[in-house]
């Protein structure tokens, strides 16, 4: 039986929302959110072989109902979580409005290697790339069959910018290009990316009924 992998971002949270928060582990999902979490499970045709889900509270909960699906099928939580790089503003109740400024800073000096609070779990963006190479290579040790990871937008990106890279088509390291390349291609709440053994780049996302609010398709600053 051939692996297929569904990428599945995580429903609608509250920070996505508008709603402050004050560290990007334990923000939950609005009631939209919980209603793409059930959406998904219902777009799943039969038994998955796994089940990988972020330590992050938001794809847990978008994982809930899949796993109450299909009790059977073994549930694994894997480093899938988003990438989080605004370390010096973490314990602070702040908007992804108000963290925008701080992230354009981050993004504008293009430091592939800079670490800001490493302590809180803060990565850089060389970080990124190793850890979305790291689930390419683990999905390669995955069972056959239907393989669903409940994860984050920004995170699904980078293992599409490393796919990319291995192809030729992309520079690993490139921030600026991954930056445009999620801002083309965001990746909605609820959405899911299919990718199978020998794909070069993800395929386009596959959206619930249920649609974001205005601006919650792009992941939040953190």
């Amino acid at each position: 039986m051939q692996r297929r992998v569904w990428l599945v971002r995580h429903g609608e949270s509250t920070a996505n929302a508008g709603q402050p928060s004050a560290d990007p582990h334990g923000i939950g999902l609005t009631d939209l959110g919980v209603r793409q979490a059930d959406a998904v499970a219902g777009m799943i045709p039969h038994d998955p072989s796994l089940i990988v889900v972020s330590w992050y509270l938001r794809a847990r909960l978008t994982a809930e109902p899949t796993a109450r699906r299909f009790p059977a099928t073994p549930l694994e939580v894997w480093d899938v979580q988003e990438f989080t790089y605004l370390g010096s503003l973490h314990g602070q109740k702040l908007t992804d409005l108000e963290r925008a400024p701080f992230a354009r800073q981050y993004w504008h000096q293009a430091n592939p290697y800079s670490v800001d609070r490493p302590e809180l779990g803060c990565e850089s963006f060389a970080g990124l790339m190793d850890r979305a190479d790291r689930l390419l290579a683990r999905l390669h040790q995955a069972p056959p069959g239907l393989v669903v990871v409940f994860t984050h937008g920004m995170f699904i990106r980078a293992v599409d910018w490393c796919l990319r890279a291995r192809a030729g088509t992309a520079e690993r390291l490139d921030m600026g290009g991954y930056r445009e390349h999620h801002r083309r291609r965001p990746v909605p709440n609820g959405s899911i990316i299919e990718l199978q053994e020998g794909d070069r780049e993800l395929r386009e996302a596959t959206e619930p009924d249920l649609r974001d609010r205005t601006g919650s398709p792009s992941p939040g600053a953190w």
